[in-house]
């Protein structure tokens, strides 16, 4: 019998004509290596669940149709929350939402005569807004409403701070001032004075969650009130925590405070 050479040199051919394997990953396997999130330390961080604390929180949401939505949040002890959204870009002026704020576990609620409008996870990076199914609306880092000093860009008051003052006070119509400093005095000024009235330093009662200050010289008698609730100046954008009324020499002065250090406690 006959080698067949001839079909055994096209068998040759035929694997030397072969084209060269593709060194390409598949699409599937591109589609998995591509979409498949890589975890790292800081995102796990960012998820996991925070303490929550009162106070006043800012940052920033995602907007549909403007740049973006710059919120301030604040949370009062009693359960009171005042929210107030600015809409970068758009010609429409900020929304306020007052009501009353609840948590369960790592979730806080903000409620406005009983339904709740927001829901936020309690995180270590800060508050996230979520969606109806619990779904974070953005992973975007500056999105998280994170707790602040109120007047903490406020370059006045922080030099007040470093100059010992507890605690600042002011209200208008007429304008007045009052700065309690608990290791000197208190002092009260109105507008048209040229140096403030200053009375010895004593500490404040607590009446029914209020803070109730009493001093007097042998000429000047002053009675300050301190409610911790939202207040605003209505001269500025700037937010107080907490609300002052004034008794000074029997006239009656209404305004806001601001904590800079120890005071009220």
């Amino acid at each position: 019998m006959k080698p067949c050479y001839g079909l055994l040199m096209l068998v040759f051919l035929a694997c030397n004509e072969a084209p060269p394997p593709d060194d390409t990953p598949s699409s599937d396997s591109t589609t998995i290596t591509d979409s498949t999130p890589v975890t790292t330390h800081s995102d796990m961080e960012q998820d996991a669940p925070g303490d929550f604390t009162t106070g006043y929180y800012t940052g920033i949401a995602p907007c549909a149709d403007c740049k973006d939505i710059h919120r301030k949040l604040l949370l009062l002890p009693d359960h009171r929350f005042l929210l107030s959204e600015e809409y970068e870009g758009k010609d429409t002026p900020p929304v306020h939402l007052e009501g009353q704020w609840q948590t369960d576990k790592d979730r806080l609620r903000l409620l406005v005569n009983g339904a709740v409008k927001k829901t936020f996870a309690v995180t270590a990076r800060g508050l996230s807004e979520l969606d109806r199914s619990g779904t974070p609306v953005t992973r975007r880092p500056d999105a998280y409403l994170t707790r602040k000093t109120i007047g903490a860009d406020n370059k006045a008051w922080m030099k007040k701070k470093e100059a010992g003052i507890d605690f600042f006070a002011l209200g208008n119509e007429p304008f007045w001032l009052a700065e309690i400093d608990k290791d000197n005095q208190i002092s009260f000024m109105l507008v048209d004075n040229e140096k403030p009235t200053v009375f010895p330093y004593a500490a404040a009662t607590l009446q029914n969650g209020q803070w109730l200050y009493n001093v007097q010289t042998e000429t000047d008698k002053l009675q300050m009130v301190i409610t911790h609730q939202f207040c605003s100046d209505g001269m500025s954008d700037n937010w107080y925590e907490y609300k002052v009324e004034v008794n000074f020499n029997g006239t009656v002065y209404l305004g806001c405070g601001v904590k800079l250090n120890d005071l009220p406690e």
